[in-house]
């Protein structure tokens, strides 16, 4: 199988690579510059010189960022479209655990701004949810909290954060980039579709079910 383009930008990062069909091979961190209309063009250009060579696209599909979703899934539908390549999506905290290590057990957060965090645990299924402070307190068992998510390196925090806050923190510099282990089942992912069935999971969509309660 030809190599996959694997790409994220459901935080403020844009996560991308070249991996063979067992999840082998380089993977990158950036800071996601939607102000460059650019950007995921020469991601994937750093690695795939030559479209030709691509066999297959790995597609987080959120939920996060309504701005970062919607960039890379209008780049992957035109790039699925035009190569004729599969694309096969996962839930991006799938890859976020992976590449810190958290077990799919486990609640792993990602922090949207001041007050709000979506949740999200695999035991046995999904379970996914959108929490304030008060609702993490809430939260059974073993929590990890991606600190930077979304918020800018100069965002400060409004709210108040005790002393010993109720999870561990992550930042990007704990992130495994170099990795042998994103294979198709750690990432779990989807059946493969086309580039007109290709359909992100926005963090707003959270945010309402959060609003409702």
């Amino acid at each position: 199988m030809s190599p996959v383009f694997l790409i994220d930008t459901s935080t403020r990062y844009l996560i991308f690579g070249r991996l063979d069909a067992e999840g082998r091979g380089a993977i990158r961190a950036e800071v996601l510059d939607m102000r460059d209309e650019d950007t995921i063009d020469k991601a994937f250009a750093g690695f795939f010189p030559e479209i030709t060579d691509l066999g297959a696209i790995w597609l987080g599909q959120g939920p996060g960022s309504f701005v970062g979703l919607r960039s890379s899934f209008a780049y992957v539908r035109m790039l699925s479209m035009l190569s004729r390549v599969p694309c096969r999506t996962y839930y991006s905290s799938r890859l976020w655990r992976a590449l810190f290590g958290v077990p799919v057990s486990d609640w792993f957060l990602m922090r949207t701004n001041a007050k709000l965090y979506y949740a999200d645990r695999f035991i046995p299924e999904r379970e996914g949810r959108a929490v304030d402070l008060a609702g993490v307190a809430e939260l059974t068992g073993t929590i990890f909290c991606f600190k930077e998510s979304w918020q800018s390196a100069g965002d400060k925090i409004a709210e108040p954060i005790q002393a010993q806050p109720p999870w561990k923190e992550l930042r990007i510099s704990d992130a495994v980039l170099q990795t042998a282990n994103l294979t198709p089942e750690l990432l779990d992912l989807a059946p493969s579709v086309g580039h007109e069935e290709l359909t992100p999971l926005y963090g707003h969509e959270l945010n309402f079910s959060l609003a409702r309660t």
